[in-house]
């Protein structure tokens, strides 16, 4: 800590005779659920911006996350990338297995897998670090992700055409059309790409890791008074033959995935009030080759759908939201040949919330904050299945409270502390089943005694911020409590569930970067950045480190920024971590230590003419060898080019 307070001691003491800062301060939305500038909230939140999406060679959400340094990471070829923040999981075919909440313009999808999500309509992500769910109910034990989509503000019509092309036969053709006259504004999004097999350096020609995919987004509005405004939206994603060629110790050269993501929203809102609705659909469904005469096709669909109301109060230098929700989700699963190896499910949540802010003086400001939720957990009855259908019940309370303090203009100071949760699922809670692979049986039943999983965060951090320097820092000290796992109960002769003892997750992290250019008197900007997170604690309650978490990660580079060209080169450095290793062969799993490396990006972008941007970008400079999952490496070096047609 103590490098990070000296250098913003020593910037502060340079600046003071310096010009007022004049960048503009960055709006944030996700933490409060109202718009406020990011250092007026006592919450840590991090942006991945529009300058950071437009020079990425990231093709997905889950490529702007490993640049971005947020945590561990697991991607593998077959469009599957999961993440974890401060310990806590972005993971499973179930977004209510998820201990980060995944969000698209603040409503739940119905995946927790961010490389179904492609970056081409997206404005910027926002994400709040620590517990959420006194504003976003389950799920937000961890923090939320919010993905915003891209809408028209300028005036008239604008747009572009583009095409790229580059390593392993990568083909891509998007356009963008944005529309805004008569108090109406449309936004429409498309693109087309597909790729072949990748070479990974170390192994060759890694086959069946080609893929095909298209998405559509498209965002109406209409200002029929003076600040009540109607929106609609709605976006897809479809990826089709999507190579999954398994590990390079047990290769699955025919297996493909089809998958899709659908959503739409409407929603009404003025300045104080805003009243939603959105269903969001996804479809995952596994071709298992059967030529050796086993695997099939497994389908896996999850609808989730729910209403929002919320209402904001300002009283003089105060404000108090308060709001309700209802989300439903079902799941379900078919297999060819039969039967499913789950029920169907369904769960409703109804929560209502509410969080005051309160300006004791202009300096110094108080968040306050509580949510009550209500959960139905159901198993429904499924063909092939030997089941008990059955529907429990469970509720919670949740409460966090934040404060700031702003010593001067350019330097605020926060901390806050807060409880979130992630509710049992109904396999989990509610369910009593019998599965068939083969000729074997097992049981499961599910635990309606258990706690919802829990997070307890304290947090102490502050942001600096003046003539180009930015300084963000945060330390934290999270404990999980009740964390829901698995095993086989001898008296039930069962897989059942319970709750484990808590764990303890503690670090800081730090954001730092600075614009050289009235330092230096560059005719251009020229921008040093570093993102990183340290670890100094991450045991469970008998002192094991715990998976998937390592000490330390960072993002280091420099963005670049003239009249007509931009540059960004990025090393991305993921630390020495514990995992669960699974051998195929044997087939056995075990702990394994897996070791640090670090991949460097960049990306150029150059517009000769006002009409047309032209763009290179390399993937992995260097050529290293390098995995986030043992025994499924990462392409060698990666070359794209495009071009843009803007109008």
């Amino acid at each position: 800590m103590f490098p990070f307070v000296f250098l913003l001691i020593l910037f502060f003491l340079i600046n003071q005779a310096s010009a007022q800062e004049s960048q503009l301060e960055e709006i944030v939305v996700t933490a409060t659920r109202v718009e406020e500038t990011k250092k007026d909230v006592p919450y840590s939140v991090q942006i991945i911006t529009k300058e950071d999406i437009k020079t990425s060679v990231a093709k997905d959400v889950g490529d702007l996350i490993i640049e971005s340094a947020l945590g561990h990471v697991s991607k593998q070829p077959g469009a599957l990338t999961t993440f974890y923040l401060r310990g806590f999981e972005v993971s499973g075919l179930s977004p209510l297995d998820s201990r980060i909440l995944l969000l698209i313009n603040g409503f739940r999808t119905a995946t927790a897998n961010v490389a179904m999500i492609p970056i081409d309509d997206i404005e910027r992500i926002e994400i709040v670090k620590g517990p959420a769910s006194v504003l976003y109910g389950s799920n937000a034990m961890g923090g939320v992700v919010n993905i915003i989509t891209k809408k028209t503000t300028i005036e008239g019509l604008h747009g572009y055409l583009g095409l790229e092309g580059g390593s392993w036969l990568r083909k891509k053709a998007s356009g963008e059309l944005q529309v805004n006259k008569y108090n109406f504004d449309l936004y429409l999004q498309l693109s087309r790409s597909e790729g072949d097999d990748y070479e990974a350096k170390g192994y060759g020609r890694y086959k069946n890791t080609g893929y095909n995919d298209e998405s559509l987004s498209l965002r109406i509005g209409y200002e029929f008074l003076r600040d009540n405004k109607v929106s609609l939206g709605f976006r897809h994603y479809r990826g089709w033959e999507t190579g999954s060629p398994g590990s390079t110790l047990w290769l699955t050269p025919k297996d493909y995935i089809d998958n899709s993501l659908d959503s739409f929203d409407l929603s009404y809102e003025t300045k104080t009030f805003k009243a939603a609705y959105y269903i969001s659909k996804r479809r995952y469904e596994y071709h298992d080759d059967l030529s050796d005469g086993w695997g099939g096709v497994s389908l896996y669909k999850t609808d989730s759908q729910g209403i929002s109301i919320q209402k904001t109060f300002n009283l003089d230098d105060h404000r108090i939201i308060i709001g309700g929700e209802w989300n439903k989700v079902e799941l379900e699963n078919e297999n060819t040949p039969p039967p499913p190896y789950q029920p169907k499910s369904r769960y409703n949540s109804f929560g209502v919330f509410g969080e005051g802010k309160f300006s004791i003086t202009k300096e110094l400001i108080f968040n306050l904050g509580a949510r009550y939720d209500y959960f139905e957990n159901e198993i429904i009855s499924t063909p092939g299945m030997t089941m008990n259908p059955k529907k429990e019940t469970l509720d919670h309370f949740t409460v966090r409270a934040g404060a700031l303090y702003k010593l001067t203009d350019t330097l605020t100071l926060r901390a806050n502390a807060g409880t979130g949760f992630r509710a049992p699922s109904p396999t989990e809670y509610a369910g009593e089943y019998i599965i068939y692979i083969g000729n074997h049986s097992f049981k499961y039943i599910g635990n309606h005694s258990l706690k919802p999983e829990k997070s307890i965060n304290y947090e102490g951090g502050l942001n600096f911020s003046k003539t180009g320097f930015n300084l963000d820092f945060a330390f934290f000290h999270s404990i999980f409590k009740d964390k829901i796992a698995s095993y086989f109960d001898t008296t039930l002769n069962a897989y059942t569930y319970k709750n484990l003892e808590k764990a303890k997750i503690q670090g800081w992290e730090s954001g730092v970067s600075y614009d050289l250019k009235t330092l230096l008197s560059l005719s251009f900007s020229l921008e040093p950045f570093i993102n990183i997170t340290y670890h100094t604690k991450y045991s469970d309650s008998d002192g094991k480190p715990l998976l998937a978490t390592p000490k330390w990660l960072g993002a280091f580079g420099v963005r670049a920024h003239g009249k007509n060209w931009d540059i960004k080169i990025v090393a991305k450095y993921m630390g020495d971590e514990h995992i669960n290793y699974y051998n195929p062969i044997t087939p056995q799993s075990k702990v394994i230590k897996k070791s640090d490396f670090t991949v460097v990006n960049f990306k150029a972008l150059y517009r000769p003419i006002k009409e047309l941007e032209l763009n290179l970008g390399i993937e992995n400079l260097f050529d290293r060898a390098y995995e986030y999952v043992p025994d499924y490496p990462m392409p060698r070096r990666t070359f794209t080019a495009g071009m843009k047609w803007l109008f």
